[in-house]
């Protein structure tokens, strides 16, 4: 199978999430329009030898980091995914934002992994139950003979959720739909955002 395409990122506030039970997300929104996703995934590497040969080996994911683009970052999005802070102008309707040394909130988050084989599209949507995004480096240049298009990009750490009682750290869930409609109904669900 090919990837040929991403779609529709969206997150949710982290409003409560207690250790062995379901996480509880405040009203999802959309992040913006999808440009790119970079995701690595942190394993352990941790074998135990006996006999002279590796018996078993620990090596579960431990955690994962990226990095997002969208097409467009409003303010309103940026002081739900990175913590700034709205300052109410005097004289003036447009409001004014304050990025402070505060840590992130929490989200959840996800996109549309568009992907085809054999003539034949799919589309995967991803829910990852908890992470933390930050500002990315901002960069700008002026316009010369020929744009180059850059875009708003941010970091992300995600952690590990305690979900029920197996014991197991849960990171995302992820399932395969032969419709674009039936993916964005589950992510959008995931998100509690309404079609």
């Amino acid at each position: 199978m090919a990837y040929i395409g991403m779609r529709s990122p969206v997150a949710a506030p982290v409003t409560a999430h207690t250790d062995g039970s379901a996480i509880t997300y405040g009203a999802g929104f959309v992040i913006g329009n999808a440009v790119a996703a970079n995701i690595s995934f942190e394993t352990g590497d941790n074998p135990d030898y006996g006999d002279d040969i590796i018996i078993d080996n620990d090596n579960g994911i431990n955690g994962y980091s990226g990095t997002l683009d969208v097409n467009d970052l409003t303010a309103d999005v940026r002081a739900k995914l990175l913590g700034w802070e709205a300052v109410t102008g005097t004289g003036s309707a447009v409001t004014q934002y304050e990025v402070t040394d505060a840590a992130a909130p929490e989200v959840g988050w996800g996109f549309i992994h568009v992907s085809m084989y054999k003539g034949t599209r799919s589309y995967e949507a991803y829910w990852f139950h908890k992470a933390q995004f930050t500002q990315n480096a901002v960069n700008a240049s002026t316009k010369e003979r020929q744009i180059t298009w850059n875009h708003p990009q941010m970091n992300f750490q995600g952690k590990g959720c305690y979900l029920d009682d197996s014991g197991k750290a849960k990171y995302f869930d992820w399932m395969t739909f032969s419709t674009e409609s039936a993916a964005k109904t589950w992510l959008y669900t995931k998100a509690g955002i309404s079609i």
